[in-house]
């Protein structure tokens, strides 16, 4: 049990504080920009970003194997396992498949497989994130939260004024808060059956 939850907060702990701390070391980067913008090409330090994006994507899929073995015999919840699943792959892809500078709308290929590929992949985190079982009014908040920020860095992406950066940032605190929200009322209930 320790280490599901252990596994669940340094994922979400990872996710939410490197990108923070990989932009205020990055020179020219505002909070504004996309988190994505850190590991593009022709970015200064983008090895040490890609690193980072691996390293999260690695653990968040670690996350979702703990939470797996910790439910068996009990399957997990299909919808929520993929879409975990397809979020930490969006993160590892970020390295595979960098943005072009400034993370354009178009470019070159791997921003086209960006663009698409990831995005979609990205949206896991809104997939799983909707099927968590977790009740109370912080649960419906941080789903809305979610809702929002994804629907606004859909909408930033276009109008770079819209400060993409923030939404996205947004986007992945509440997942991340939804999902150690799960993982702790999980693992109280299994100490409850014990």
């Amino acid at each position: 049990m320790f280490k599901t939850g252990f596994l669940a907060w340094l994922a979400a702990l990872l996710l939410v504080g490197l990108p923070w701390l990989l932009g205020a070391v990055q020179p020219d980067y505002r909070l504004a920009q996309l988190i994505n913008e850190l590991g593009a090409l022709d970015q200064p330090g983008r090895s040490l970003a890609n690193g980072t994006f691996l390293l999260c994507g690695a653990f968040w899929m670690g996350s979702v194997e703990a939470v797996r073995k910790q439910l068996e015999p009990r399957p997990m919840d299909a919808w929520v396992r993929f879409g975990v699943i397809a979020f930490a792959a969006s993160l590892i892809g970020r390295m595979v498949f960098p943005c072009d500078l400034n993370c354009p709308p178009s470019g070159s290929v791997t921003q086209l497989v960006h663009n698409s590929l990831l995005w979609v992949l990205y949206a896991g985190a809104m997939v799983a994130g909707w099927r968590l079982a977790l009740a109370g009014r912080l649960a419906w908040l941080l789903k809305i939260a979610l809702l929002v920020c994804f629907v606004l860095l859909q909408l930033s992406f276009w109008q770079r004024d819209w400060w993409p950066g923030l939404w996205q940032r947004g986007y992945e605190l509440a997942f991340a808060a939804l999902w150690v929200s799960w993982v702790q009322a999980l693992l109280r209930a299994e100490r409850t059956k014990a």
